[in-house]
């Protein structure tokens, strides 16, 4: 077991919300299918429990997912794979953007780059970033993103174009992706994805767990360190979830809203004949998008 420590005036954790006790960071790999995957069920905890703590995505550079525990041990708490592990110093952490460039032309390299400079427009600019550019790759079937198609990205997410041209091609970007690097590391993250719980108070134990895991156990890991019963906030109507995350498909929103499949899809239904919803058909997916309308004329 290995022990860290958890500062908070370090650049990799310095988004910390004082009203929140519990600080969340999700390792991922932007064209990992198993990252990918996890995110419907942080996307459900964010929605039910989110006010109990911040997330963040950090970026780990790895191309491989772990390596699951089989399904039928998941639901035995004998082999839930998560460890308690104490804090140790960040202090000797140098963000200097001096990142080896051998492969700056290469898929995940840009790739992660170009989620940093989306980031460097605020949090939740980095997220609709991300979330499009995950469309692109695992619903449109995109494996290998260009410089195109992450500014095709970057446009249809609703950021500054401009600023994200001249973030894409600057240090600060690259410094920023250094430092999640170096924080996966100093995380001792030797699978994606990952997930580390710390508790605002940086005395107290933090929770890492490796891989994938039912719902209920991403519940249970936060109440213990919030040392209280959850009080969960009622879900949004499919309609406001639309609005709020762009686009949807059936496994996402059966994990989400604890739907079937079948009973995802008739709700979908619903939403396109009264023309809030628009459906989208990949090579291997159908998907809804909302139905951004335009005012009527004056």
């Amino acid at each position: 077991m290995n022990k860290m420590k958890f500062d908070a005036a370090n650049p990799a954790t310095s988004h910390k919300c004082g009203k929140k006790p519990v600080e969340a960071f999700l390792f991922i790999d932007p064209l990992c299918m198993d990252c990918w995957s996890i995110e419907p069920l942080i996307m459900k905890l964010w929605l039910e429990y989110g006010n109990y703590f911040t997330i963040r995505h950090i970026l780990t550079g790895k191309e491989e997912a772990a390596a699951i525990s089989p399904a039928h041990k998941w639901n035995k708490p004998a082999h839930i794979r998560f460890v308690w592990e104490n804090t140790s110093s960040l202090h000797g952490l140098s963000c200097d953007g001096k990142l080896n460039k051998r492969h700056s032309s290469s898929s995940p390299y840009m790739t992660s780059i170009a989620i940093k400079a989306a980031e460097l427009q605020g949090r939740r600019a980095g997220m609709k970033f991300l979330r499009t550019l995950q469309e692109s790759v695992f619903l449109q079937r995109e494996a290998h993103p260009n410089k195109e198609l992450l500014l095709v990205c970057a446009e249809k997410s609703g950021i500054d174009m401009e600023e994200f041209k001249h973030d894409l091609c600057s240090m600060s970007a690259t410094k920023a992706f250094q430092c999640d690097l170096k924080f996966t590391n100093e995380m001792y993250v030797t699978e994606i994805p990952s997930l580390i719980f710390f508790h605002s108070n940086s005395e107290q134990e933090g929770l890492k767990l490796s891989g994938m895991y039912p719902y209920d156990v991403y519940v249970q890991v936060l109440q213990e360190l919030v040392h209280e019963d959850l009080i969960p906030e009622p879900l949004p109507s499919l309609e406001k979830f639309l609005q709020q995350y762009a686009f949807t498909f059936a496994d996402e929103m059966a994990v989400i809203y604890n739907r079937s499949l079948s009973e995802a899809m008739r709700e979908m239904r619903q939403l396109l004949l009264t023309g809030k919803a628009i459906q989208t058909i990949s090579e291997k997916e159908v998907y809804w998008r909302y139905n951004v309308k335009e005012k009527d004329p004056a």
